[in-house]
């Protein structure tokens, strides 16, 4: 027991002395020139500015290929659906990256054809899985596709539930275009 004091005093003191030899002496106050030394300095030249030639300025462009899209959230989402399989052709792109082309509705299970950013189209029905995220087709009605992801917020561990709506292109938009 009497060896934690005394290891305590031996740290104790050579904290001391290392912090005594970290204090710089203080300089000595600059002396005053004499008279007779101001009066025969030469007086300073003055400086003339220097002028700017015109240097070509680079003209800068911002390049977005192969950077990440600085709106989309740099925290990771933590997918709630366990992935227990081989990702779907319909899981290869973002969910806003796909078109919804067309809906067949009275039928016993209504289903709906979307468009891939490659231009192929794919048949989805209730509960298929699309989007990176693992969202899954949960309404099909006469004009729209919803489909509902869920993840949890890494900060404050809560679910969350995000439903995005696809809708069907306004057939006028359509006779323009």
């Amino acid at each position: 027991m009497a060896t934690m004091p005394r290891l305590s005093l031996v740290l104790g003191l050579g904290a001391l002395v290392a912090l005594s030899g970290c204090v710089e002496p203080a300089a000595p106050p600059p002396s005053r020139p004499s008279a007779s030394a101001a009066n025969s300095a030469p007086p300073p030249l003055p400086v003339e500015p220097k002028v700017a030639e015109d240097e070509p300025v680079d003209d800068y462009s911002y390049v977005s290929i192969g950077k990440r899209d600085p709106f989309r959230s740099f925290i990771a989402k933590e997918v709630v659906v366990t992935p227990g399989g081989q990702v779907g052709p319909l899981q290869l792109h973002e969910i806003d990256q796909y078109a919804l082309r067309g809906i067949v509705w009275n039928i016993g299970e209504p289903r709906a054809m979307v468009e891939d950013p490659d231009g192929i189209g794919h048949v989805v029905e209730l509960g298929t899985l699309i989007g990176k995220n693992w969202g899954k087709v949960t309404q099909i009605k006469p004009n729209s596709l919803i489909i509902t992801e869920e993840y949890r917020d890494p900060i404050e561990n809560e679910l969350i539930i995000n439903e995005v709506t696809m809708r069907l292109p306004d057939p006028s938009e359509a006779e323009r275009g």
